[in-house]
């Protein structure tokens, strides 16, 4: 599949409150593992392999634990909100600068779904959705 995944992954996560002062949410230990790398298993099962993280507050850490995402067989690419966070829309706007095309999934980085991509991208196909 190849339509590109955009991540939100930059957010300060204030209600865990001392937990993400010095980690970002996505890095946080699930089930032995950050959880973004137990998303990363799920959106590499249907295939999608163009990845690019929305980052901010402590995005530093995510890129560097995630690397360019050989190891899941899929390609990263990181955008961060810079030193004034840009919220959901803005953090969207720029991540589209990276990508080709008008379609995109996004995922914030801080759920995990199972979902059938290809049968989403099927119906919003269908539909006649640009």
């Amino acid at each position: 599949m190849s339509l590109p995944v955009v991540v939100l992954a930059g957010g300060l996560a204030t209600r865990l409150g001392p937990l993400t002062q010095a980690t970002p949410k996505s890095l946080l230990d699930v089930a032995g593992r950050p959880f973004v790398e137990h998303q990363m298993d799920l959106l590499a099962r249907p295939g999608l392999d163009d990845v690019v993280f929305c980052i901010g507050h402590h995005g530093d850490q995510v890129a560097t634990a995630l690397g360019d995402g050989s190891r899941w067989g899929m390609h990263f690419r990181f955008v961060s909100d810079g030193p004034r966070l840009l919220g959901t829309g803005g953090a969207i706007r720029l991540a589209l600068a990276q990508v080709a095309g008008a379609n995109v999934f996004v995922a914030t980085g801080d759920t995990y779904l199972e979902v059938d991509y290809e049968a989403m991208l099927a119906d919003h196909r269908h539909a006649g959705s640009r």
